[in-house]
């Protein structure tokens, strides 16, 4: 395994993700004032730097900033090893103008940004081309007085790369040419730490260093000269500097804590999403039914989730339902708590249930209901669920496929204990009729089996069957 393989590969992946949600989240800020939109931004670069420092253990360093104007705009002639240094602009500067390649607009969603941060962009259909958008760019952001960062040799290049080998291009006198600002030449030693193209990242601190600025003369070549000479030679050395300030074995402990502070962030956002993604899903439940035609009236209560850093609480205070039929539906409360993880056993308890009619003398109240459910690919497994009412008791266990069309598949166990006692209620409460009773009863006691009567409720498409018996017929479709 390379060295640092694994604070790296837990940085990466950190990294695309916060990239990719920030993207899609901070797409409204594309419609914001530049000023809104520029601390976004730096908050974005910010973020990252806070990534580097507590897992890979990356800082850095600004020297020879003295060297920089106070005001105004400014070109700043820049060594390019990796894409580290891009990360750091805004923060190194306030509002740069970024020279690029004008494809990179193209690239979805990061071009967006990339335009809205008014870069220069070069057209590279002709030589001509480029050099006009090269200047005419520079021209606009010199009006700005905003500073220009260029990359000289047009691209990034290793840390073995000389200047010989990837020559610095006359882009940047053209640019001086048309504005007449001073060139800073910016050293670097980032291809070190971050190389380009490279999976492992090291720890150590990279240095930004600014020299004294260049200024406009009438010998062109050896104005570019003296611009590689700057960076190149005092980048060779930040480089020797960098490569003494790597550690020369990861330090294990502060492995362990940076992976444990991201699990734990990791952890908080999971927790938080599911909590806020679960309110809005009851919340909206609940809306539904009291929009039905058939429902008089419904007090909305959003539940209320606890918990944090433990298991999920959910409370829902006590709900009352009428309808137009004239039915009354009673819950005490609500509770159920879980970890907020797809596929992990949610548990429910809800108070009394109590359910009224009009033709009723008593409403019929249920002293709880107990359960745990999972409900995960849009089906709804019961691994058990217990509904009490004095001394009978309700068992049901099974599934409920929510993937099936037109219908769910049902495919549900069912138990009863103590039946008597409750079809007595039925009877004195005038829910149902003696003679029903009787016969229920009858037919229940043939089932039973060890003082429990089993059965099972399922579906086939558009019918419903208690045991063998079809019980219910939907309207097919």
């Amino acid at each position: 395994m390379q060295p640092y393989f694994i604070r790296s590969t837990i940085f990466n992946i950190c990294f695309y993700i916060l990239t990719a949600i920030s993207c899609v989240v901070l797409l409204p800020t594309l419609f914001l004032p530049r000023n809104i939109f520029l601390g976004v931004v730096t908050g974005f670069c910010r973020s990252t730097a806070f990534l580097e420092k507590y897992i890979l253990g990356l800082t850095y360093e600004i020297r020879g900033q003295e060297h920089l104007p106070i005001s105004g705009s400014y070109i700043v002639a820049a060594k390019h090893q990796s894409a580290y240094e891009t990360l750091k602009l805004h923060l190194l500067f306030h509002d740069p103008a970024v020279v690029l390649k004008k494809e990179l607009l193209k690239i979805p969603l990061w071009g967006k940004y990339l335009a809205k941060s008014d870069v220069i962009a070069i057209d590279r259909s002709s030589p001509k081309a480029a050099i006009k958008s090269i200047q005419d760019g520079a021209k606009h952001i010199a009006a700005q007085g905003r500073p220009i960062v260029i990359f000289p040799q047009g691209t990034r290049v290793a840390t073995h790369i000389s200047a010989k080998d990837k020559p610095y291009k006359i882009g940047i006198i053209r640019m001086q040419d048309a504005t007449a600002l001073p060139i800073i030449p910016m050293a670097l030693n980032t291809g070190v730490f971050y190389p380009r193209q490279k999976w492992c990242k090291k720890p150590g601190r990279v240095i930004f260093e600014f020299m004294p600025p260049i200024m406009p003369s009438d010998n062109r070549s050896e104005t570019l000269k003296k611009i590689e000479m700057s960076v190149e030679t005092k980048s060779s050395l930040l480089m020797e500097e960098g490569i003494k300030s790597i550690p020369s074995k990861p330090k294990a402990i502060k492995m362990l804590a940076a992976l444990i502070l991201i699990l734990c962030i990791a952890y908080t956002v999971i927790w938080f999403g599911a909590a806020h993604f679960t309110k809005k899903a009851i919340t909206g439940f609940l809306n539904d039914i009291a929009k039905n035609p058939s429902i008089t009236q419904f007090q909305i209560s959003p539940p209320k989730i606890t918990g944090f850093p433990m298991k999920m609480h959910l409370s829902l205070p006590a709900q009352t339902l009428k309808t137009t039929a004239h039915e009354e539906i009673t819950i005490e409360f609500i509770h159920a708590q879980s970890w907020p993880m797809m596929g992990v056993p949610i548990d429910i308890q809800t108070g009394t249930i109590s359910i009224a009619q009009s033709r009723w003398s008593q409403p019929l109240a249920f002293d709880s209901l107990d359960a745990q459910i999972i409900f995960k690919n849009d089906i709804l497994t019961i691994k058990h669920a217990t509904l009490i009412a004095k001394q009978t008791q309700g068992h049901v266990s099974g599934q409920v496929d929510f993937n099936a069309s037109p219908y769910p598949v049902i495919n549900l166990g069912l138990g009863l204990e103590n039946f008597e006692s409750f079809l007595t209620e039925l009877t004195q409460r005038k829910i149902v009729k003696p003679k029903a009773a009787m016969f229920a009863a009858v037919a229940l006691k043939s089932l039973e089996k060890d003082g429990m009567v089993r059965t099972t409720l399922t579906s086939d498409k558009h019918k419903i069957y208690l045991g063998p018996i079809k019980i219910a017929e939907l309207p097919p479709q």
